[in-house]
């Protein structure tokens, strides 16, 4: 079917129009189907890719590679703008936290940075820049493993059918007050508490406490098990050279912190005897132990264990490469800072559940539709 359509000319200002366009929905040349599909279509492949492949055969639609990037770069800047902005897509129905060994209602929180590759003018490269990219999610009770699991309980482990990312390059606060606002939605006030998870990075834990205070449950935050265990690696490898022994005393370690937790794993480390060692490893162990002291008071594995917690960030170390990772940290790519939070906020968007994305566009659609 042919679309023809009536152009007007205007003898006074020099421009012209299509006011059958608006009508239509087609002011950018694309109808709001089009234009969902050819984001979609740049969110999940590169672009060249899209143009040349993707589209023609997914939906016979030809378009240029700069087509498709103008359009998913407009689309993510409109939507880090909404979010920026206050805006919230998917709400309504406040979760149904689970709960811990206790019975209590458990919701959790997180926040990581990851690198992107950055190109400056001309082409040239630039310093990679660190988005960051924060959750909200309700993952499933870990299982008790003294007792038999019910058939689908390692499946169900591995599903995580509640979560909300919003990512991008804005500043600590900027970034936290966006998690706050997909924590209020989701309703984590009903939550009897809130575990904050990070690993030991600067600034985490203060922005996941800016950004859950006042919400209503108690707080506690964990530091991720597994960069605690990457610390011990770090320095029984400069200590120890016997690999076998090596490996040996970092899993005695693991289960001191699992068992006993982290103050006990400090007077493990104190009596060490590295008097007489290398300077290199003087200063390591120095160094593991102030790491060590400064999280003591989020390192009380035992009691985490013993109701059910997450004591790992696997959650937001996924969600690096899910969000971010997949479509921006593929071979060759470089992005300049104006299109790395469109496109993490797209991805984000995307990759969180129940689906926001849809929410987003149907948001579009109303609005094309009021505009009619």
């Amino acid at each position: 079917m042919v679309y023809e359509r009536a152009y007007y000319h205007c003898s006074e200002c020099k421009t012209g129009h299509f006011p059958t366009d608006a009508e239509f929905g087609l002011e950018h040349k694309q109808t709001p189907a089009a234009q969902e599909l050819i984001t979609l279509a740049g969110v999940l492949e590169p672009f060249a890719e899209n143009g040349e492949t993707v589209l023609p055969r997914m939906s016979g639609l030809h378009v240029s590679a700069s087509t498709v990037r103008r359009t998913t770069e407009a689309t993510g800047a409109d939507v880090a703008g909404r979010r920026a902005a206050g805006e919230i897509f998917g709400g309504g129905a406040v979760w149904q936290w689970h709960t811990d060994r206790q019975g209590k209602r458990v919701a959790y929180a997180s926040l990581d940075a990851t690198g992107v590759l950055q190109q400056g003018p001309g082409g040239r490269k630039a310093e990679g820049r660190m988005p960051w990219v924060a959750a909200v999610f309700n993952p499933w009770p870990v299982p008790v493993k003294k007792h038999k699991r019910r058939r689908g309980d390692k499946r169900r482990q591995h599903q995580l059918r509640q979560v909300r990312y919003v990512s991008g390059l804005m500043s600590l606060p900027e970034i936290g007050g966006q998690l706050r606002r997909e924590c209020q939605i989701v309703g984590v006030s009903q939550a009897d508490v809130v575990i904050g998870l990070t690993d030991g990075g600067n600034g985490l834990e203060g922005c996941l406490l800016d950004a859950l205070a006042g919400l209503g449950p108690q707080i506690v935050f964990i530091l991720d098990f597994y960069h605690v265990t990457e610390h011990l690696r770090e320095f029984a490898k400069l200590w120890i050279q016997d690999e076998e022994l090596r490996r040996e005393r970092v899993r005695n370690w693991c289960r001191t912190l699992k068992r006993r937790g982290g103050a006990a794993l400090v007077e493990e480390l104190l009596a060490v005897k590295i008097s007489g060692a290398a300077p290199g490893i003087q200063e390591s162990h120095y160094e593991l132990l102030g790491y060590l002291r400064n999280n003591l008071h989020r390192m009380d594995y035992p009691t985490y264990i013993a109701n059910g917690w997450q004591i790992g960030s696997g959650v937001i170390e996924a969600a690096c490469k899910t969000v971010v990772g997949r479509r921006m940290k593929c071979s060759g790519m470089r992005w300049s800072e104006r299109q790395t939070t469109p496109m993490c906020q797209l991805r984000a968007l995307y990759r969180s559940s129940p689906n926001l994305w849809a929410d987003y566009w149907h948001r579009i659609a109303r609005k094309n539709s009021l505009q009619i």
